[in-house]
């Protein structure tokens, strides 16, 4: 008997379904607040750490460093958790990786500085960071996967969009509380103890995410009907068999974040220190471009679940290319004029929310790429390691400066991962094939079935 005919031992309800989608974009929110929880806190906290005669320079350095290393843990935590989740199940998986980083950040937290441990508080602090990246690298390997395997198929492309919505609810969360911190704290107040704040509030996330867990179900013995038939490990599966499939979605995912990350992680420093706008400024930006990315979010889940995944994403791949690129050019060349602050936040806006607004879709793409049996793997490895290079950016940008004014880098950054997004896309299959209904096609707004039981 094979698995697609094997009867599931658990019923997944509607109430069930929708227990999974609001988990699953929990999930992202809690993962984004964390992995930018350094950008508000370690700033203005690393005059705890660090001693007062540390040169400006070294001490950024520092800052930058205790940043990334959080970033290095999750390709490892792709790999590890996306073969346990495939072998284990999705609930387990979230389960471990939950309690994983919820701890971590808690830790981190409590943290004493370098009065009491000299630089060993840093070295601490850091192998918390990298265990904490390790941890949240399964909520893509577990929960993300389970909400849109659960989720019926003409609901797939709301779902996906309401996972990726929790990215910028997190970037929502982090500037309000920047904001207050701005104007509330004292520095000498956030520096002895403030900056535990929210660290902590992302440790009582990470247990309402546990809490909220509780009540999903998933057939495991899919799982372990699997694991007695094939003894493969989902990892070995995903780069043998596989291994063409992971390659056009490392290509793509590598694409998309080349052009996305300038938006995401560069373009306020750009503002701010590059161009000299004020912090306010770009806080207020940020606020804004939060909300209303998670409007185009979900507006564009639902085109792409009537038009095609495959077409909408290919069309915008050419919109970030050229949309993004022109947004980038206009605040170089409005450098130092006299436009009002709100010409900047129009433009800013342009360029924050244009390259994540087809997040909703790309989740729900990735996942139906991949067959069942190694669809957690191949989805957090594809995702993670796509990063890779992008996250280099600071390195890239410095050597194009060598060449062209450093306030237009980011712009061939945007248009090579634009571009190589659109080819990696046009390669690949329509996962959400979209026909008239005459003749027995699939009706407008169907996709093809994405279950944990069999490949598609």
């Amino acid at each position: 008997m094979t698995l697609s005919e094997a009867r599931s031992a658990v019923e997944v309800t509607e109430a069930d379904a929708r227990r999974s989608a609001r988990a699953g974009a929990f999930s992202m929110f809690v993962d984004s607040f964390d992995v930018y929880l350094p950008a508000l806190v370690l700033p203005a906290a690393m005059g705890y750490f660090m001693p007062d005669d540390m040169p400006a320079a070294t001490r950024a350095t520092m800052t930058t460093l205790m940043f990334t290393v959080g970033l290095l843990g999750r390709p490892i935590g792709s790999v590890v958790f996306g073969n346990v989740s495939d072998r284990i199940g999705r609930k387990r998986t979230t389960l471990i990786s939950g309690w994983g980083f919820t701890v971590s950040t808690l830790l981190m937290g409590l943290l004493p500085g370098y009065a009491a441990w000299g630089f060993g508080a840093v070295a601490v602090f850091a192998a918390l960071r990298l265990i904490s990246g390790v941890f949240l690298a399964g909520g893509y390997a577990a929960p993300m996967p389970l909400a849109l395997e659960q989720a019926g198929p003409v609901r797939r492309g709301w779902v996906g969009g309401l996972i990726g919505a929790g990215a910028p609810g997190s970037f929502l969360v982090i500037n309000s509380l920047l904001l207050v911190m701005l104007n509330v704290v004292p520095e000498h107040s956030f520096l002895s103890w403030g900056w535990r704040l929210p660290f902590l509030l992302g440790f009582l996330l990470g247990l309402v995410y546990l809490w909220s867990y509780r009540s999903v179900h998933e057939d495991s013995e899919v799982f372990e009907r699997r694991r007695a038939q094939d003894g493969r490990q989902p990892v070995v599966e995903l780069f043998t068999t596989h291994r063409a499939l992971i390659l056009g979605v490392f290509l793509f995912t590598c694409g998309y974040w080349f052009a996305a990350q300038m938006s995401v992680s560069f373009l306020p420093t750009l503002l701010v220190e590059v161009q000299g706008h004020s912090a306010n400024v770009s806080t207020v930006a940020e606020l804004i471009a939060a909300v209303l990315t998670i409007a185009v979010i979900l507006v564009l889940a639902r085109i792409g679940q009537r038009i095609g995944r495959r077409k909408l994403l290919m069309i915008w791949s050419l919109v970030m290319a050229t949309v993004v690129p022109a947004a980038f050019a206009a605040l170089a060349l409005a450098r130092g004029g006299h436009q009002p602050a709100w010409v900047t936040v129009l433009i800013y806006l342009v360029a924050k929310v244009t390259p994540s607004a087809p997040l909703g879709v790309i989740l729900a793409y990735l996942n139906e790429r991949f067959p069942a049996s190694v669809r957690a793997s191949g989805y957090s490895i594809g995702y993670m390691f796509g990063l890779i290079l992008p996250g280099l950016y600071s390195f890239e940008l410095l050597w194009l400066g060598k060449i062209m004014p450093y306030e237009y880098t980011p712009i061939v950054l945007i248009v090579f991962g634009g571009l190589l997004m659109h080819v990696a896309v046009r390669r690949g299959p329509e996962t959400n094939p979209v026909t008239a209904p005459a003749g027995g096609g699939t009706a407008a707004g169907t996709a093809a079935p994405l279950t944990v039981e069999g490949a598609r």
